[in-house]
């Protein structure tokens, strides 16, 4: 019996430690402690990367796509192919299997297959694949073309997609060369003595900043450049991504890290540098370069003190919100996203494509952003990623994916996934523009150019706002409201998204109401009568407001600012003030003549927030970034925690249908040194910010638009120089209609100008009706030699004058351009420096068009 009861006994307790251990795992899955079954870890990167060898260089690192791109809006990066018309390539494999390799050769638009190829002659290793091969025949010589690598990977078909350009039988590209100049000066920068000599082409002067290591550019001192006294121990071999290239200049994009050694810790930073260098027979001009370094922040090199998160050298500019205590704020720092949560001592590494165990090329590839949302005070952050997913469930796709980090169970959930195939970066400058998510889950956010509302909660969709990106529309600070005009300029709409109500203003009958920005939440809008309107030189309507007013989100009128007799053309909005441009109306002429400039000042103090980011000076790092804490960090309490990601049968995409008409206004891709600077609607104000960058500006159909230099030392127009000739001494000819008269002529065509700028068209509606098969473009504002782009391809360029005669700018020299004086017909040289002075002091007011390409 005693021992029928110890057995017993034993049983109880057997029984006892598994309800035990059971209830341990329940518990432990449910408070987050291992959900290993819940959760897993983002999937590692899978896809192969293409480069390509040139004079046994490897270049151009191409990145793998799952969906087949709009190759229209694709720029990436661009490949000269020699007269031989070989490319030779090298595939890193990872150790993965690859199959079924082609290539295909597409019109630059995308529209036109030139050549689909099997590959069949190449070498394979474990973890490479090396070959070449020779494109057909069928390019034409100095044209862009896209050239696609497809491939069969364990996943699926994965494209990479660069530019071509064939260089013919003649070489002028000099890409090697450029090359090896660029990889040279980026080498000397890490020893001074070996940078002295790369010292004459620096063009140090007060332009540079020389009080920060985070960006350095041709102006900054020759220390600068040199990395000052900082102690580097070692930087990586860069990778080169030749980003744009022309006869006489190229632009290349490096990147790399380097290693700084702090006291007894070694602290890592990402650094990408970008050069723009011109080619001749004698040497080698740099004529731009830039470099950022950002330091990868790192919460086991002691970057947390007491009451600072230290960033170390970074840009100051970064991301940071927070609850509304302030006890739990996220930040940006690298394109990796952090949470503080200050009352539980805890600090999560939210998300990042890149981090200790997966760390290479794939992973490191800068074509996202991320976007927070909302913290709340426990924590949770609501957050977009935007643009091309290195690796994770949706690995070689570009879109924005929205997450939820649930802090009770420490794990981020995927709640959409809104798939794109444009350019990365195209669509990291929409999430820019405008992303928000209200309390009730609802997304919003802009693509190509219409803002959608996307329902996080059952992933439905509505278009908003279609074809704002087209007209003038504003955002207000947080995100929270836009506004936009209607087509008639006879009322505006405000649209609050955290409450998705809509209200309107209307202009009085007989005025044109006209949006003009926001003040922090608060909206500025102008108001003009019709009779008020005149048209410019180039047709153009010129809205003087008698009325400027400053409405809050309640209706209120904050501001009501009408001057008497005077009248604004244009306003600029900073922070907490608005400058205005003013015109008075001439009486005799009934022109606007201008008037000093007036400003608004807001008497409200912009709120800061209780987690401040800060910049401070120490030694030799120079400027440092760090954030301020709004308390203590206990530094010895704290938990550092990296969240899983939850795991959830089907997909959560939506699938939203782009119902951009292609035949509508068309846009402006505006590409920098460093990137994608902009996307425009009009033409003047694209090429303008392309010519003070300098950048290159594409369209709708990736064909430029413009770009700087290249020029040839002199060109003219010959065919408009011989025709000038029989308009000599026809003075009583309107100017304006000579001008348009012969660049129709020139381009085949006969019409009536005169006729037609009688009955009240302007100068762009008749060449636009003129020329189907042209854009005309509208480059009003932009200086003169900007316009030499357009005389070096034999394209005139008409310049309207202020006392509204024109002249046609048909050549240029190295001194000087070739003016047609319409009322003379005589072709004559003026001096380029009194020439860019001339049309200035008239305010350079030009128009051109560029011919669309068969």
């Amino acid at each position: 019996m005693q021992g029928k009861s110890v057995k017993l006994t034993i049983i109880k307790i057997i029984y006892a430690i598994l309800v035990f251990v059971i209830a341990i795992f329940v518990i432990s899955r449910l408070s987050g402690d291992d959900n290993a079954d819940m959760t897993a870890q983002m999937s590692e990167a899978t896809l192969p990367t293409v480069s390509f060898l040139s004079n046994y260089k490897e270049i151009n690192p191409l990145h793998g796509y799952t969906d087949e791109m709009d190759i229209s809006h694709l720029r990436g990066t661009i490949l000269p192919i020699g007269s031989n018309r070989d490319v030779t390539f090298k595939i890193r494999t990872y150790g993965r299997n690859i199959t079924n390799l082609r290539f295909e050769v597409r019109n630059i638009d995308g529209v036109g297959l030139v050549e689909n190829t099997n590959l069949q002659d190449y070498k394979e290793s474990a973890d490479a694949i090396t070959g070449s091969f020779q494109l057909k025949d069928l390019i034409t010589s100095g044209k862009e073309y896209m050239l696609v690598m497809l491939m069969d990977t364990e996943s699926g078909t994965a494209r990479y997609y660069s530019r071509i350009v064939w260089t013919g039988d003649e070489n002028r590209y000099h890409m090697d060369d450029e090359i090896d100049f660029v990889r040279n000066f980026s080498n000397a920068t890490f020893d001074k003595e070996t940078a002295s000599e790369y010292s004459k082409y620096l063009e140090s002067n007060s332009e540079g900043d020389n009080t920060s290591f985070n960006k350095v550019n041709i102006h900054s001192s020759f220390n600068q450049v040199t990395w000052g006294d900082l102690d580097i121990t070692e930087h990586t071999e860069p990778d080169i991504y030749v980003t744009d290239i022309h006869g006489q200049t190229g632009s290349f994009y490096l990147q790399y890290r380097v290693n700084i050694k702090e006291g007894a810790v070694n602290k890592s930073y990402n650094v990408c540098e970008a050069y723009r260098v011109r080619y001749t027979s004698d040497r080698i001009y740099l004529l731009n370069f830039e470099r950022t370094m950002n330091y990868i922040f790192d919460t086991n090199a002691f970057s947390i003190t007491k009451n600072v998160i230290g960033l170390s050298i970074s840009d100051p500019e970064l991301q940071l919100v927070e609850s509304s205590s302030g006890s739990a704020f996220a930040f940006v720092s690298e394109n990796r996203l952090y949470m503080l949560n200050n009352s539980e001592n805890k600090l999560a590494y939210l998300f990042g494509f890149y981090d200790d165990k997966n760390d290479d090329i794939r992973t490191r590839w800068d074509r996202n952003t991320i976007k927070i949302l909302r913290v709340d005070e426990a924590g949770n952050v609501k957050f977009a990623v935007a643009g091309y997913m290195n690796r994770g469930a949706h690995e070689g796709q570009v879109g924005i994916a929205v997450y939820d980090y649930n802090a009770s169970i420490n794990a981020v959930e995927e709640q959409a996934f809104i798939k794109s195939t444009s350019d990365p970066q195209i669509l990291m400058e929409y999430v820019e523009t405008i992303v928000y998510a209200n309390t009730s889950d609802v997304f919003y956010v802009m693509l190509d150019q219409n803002i959608y509302a996307i329902d996080l909660n059952d992933r439905t969709w509505t278009m908003v706002v279609d074809g704002i990106g087209a007209g003038e529309y504003k955002i207000s600070e947080s995100m929270s409201t836009i506004a936009w005009q209607s087509d008639d300029l006879k009322s505006l709409k405000m649209m609050n998204l955290g409450t998705k109500t809509i209200s309107e203003v209307a202009a009085d009958d007989g005025d044109f109401i006209r949006v003009l920005g926001f003040m922090g939440e608060d909206m500025v809008f102008g108001l003009a009568h019709e009779t008020d309107v005149l048209m410019d030189q180039m047709g153009n309507p010129v809205y003087a407001m008698y009325n400027i007013k400053i409405q809050d989100g309640d209706g209120n009128i904050l501001e009501n600012y009408h001057p008497d007799g005077i009248y604004v053309t244009d306003v600029s909005i900073s922070d907490n003030q608005i400058r205005m441009t003013r015109v008075v109306k001439d009486e005799e002429s009934g022109k606007y003549v201008s008037t000093y400039d007036d400003q608004i000042m807001s008497t409200l103090k912009a709120e800061s927030g209780s987690n401040v980011v800060s910049v401070v000076s120490v030694d030799i790092y120079e400027k440092i970034v760090q954030i301020a804490a709004k308390s203590e960090i206990k530094t010895k309490q704290i938990r550092v925690l990296t969240p899983a990601q939850t795991l959830f049968e089907g997909d959560r995409n939506v699938a939203i249908e782009s119902e951009r008409d292609q035949s509508e206004k068309p846009f402006y891709y505006v590409y920098g040194l460093m990137g994608l600077n902009g996307v425009y609607s009009d033409p003047a104000d694209a090429v303008n910010v392309a010519y003070a960058a300098p950048a290159v500006v594409v369209g709708d159909d990736n064909r430029y638009v413009w770009y700087k230099g290249n020029l040839l030392r002199s060109n003219q127009i010959m065919s408009i120089t011989r025709t000038a000739e029989s308009y000599e001494n026809m003075t009583s000819e309107d100017p304006v209609a000579v001008c348009l008269d012969l660049i129709l002529t020139f381009e085949g065509v006969n019409r009536n100008v005169k006729t037609l700028l009688q009955a009240g068209e302007g100068a762009g509606q008749i060449l636009d009706s003129s020329l189907p098969d042209a854009r005309i473009l509208d480059l009003d504002g932009c200086p003169m030699s900007a316009m030499l782009y357009y005389v070096n391809q034999d394209i005139p360029v008409m310049a309207m004058m202020n006392d509204g005669s024109a002249v046609l700018i048909i050549g240029f020299n190295d001194l000087n351009t070739v003016l047609m004086n319409p009322e003379t017909g005589t072709v004559y040289k003026y001096g380029m420096n009194d020439s860019e002075k001339l049309f200035e002091e008239n305010g350079n007011h030009f128009i051109t068009y560029i011919t669309e390409e068969d």
